[in-house]
């Protein structure tokens, strides 16, 4: 039992120690969302832009 309180303590240290890093986001899913959304956005600006300047 004294495990499962010490992860749960953990989890909470971790999520205490991503709010202090990234205060936009309240779980690493919403982080990685956001890089990957990031990602596209740039792919499609620099296909049109490729399209436009050539």
């Amino acid at each position: 039992m004294t495990e499962q309180n010490s992860n749960n303590e953990e989890a909470v240290d971790q999520d205490k120690e991503l709010q202090k890093v990234f205060p936009f986001f309240k779980s690493w899913r919403a982080l990685y969302t956001f890089v990957l959304a990031e990602l596209v956005v740039l792919i499609i600006l620099f296909y049109l832009f490729s399209n436009y300047f050539s």
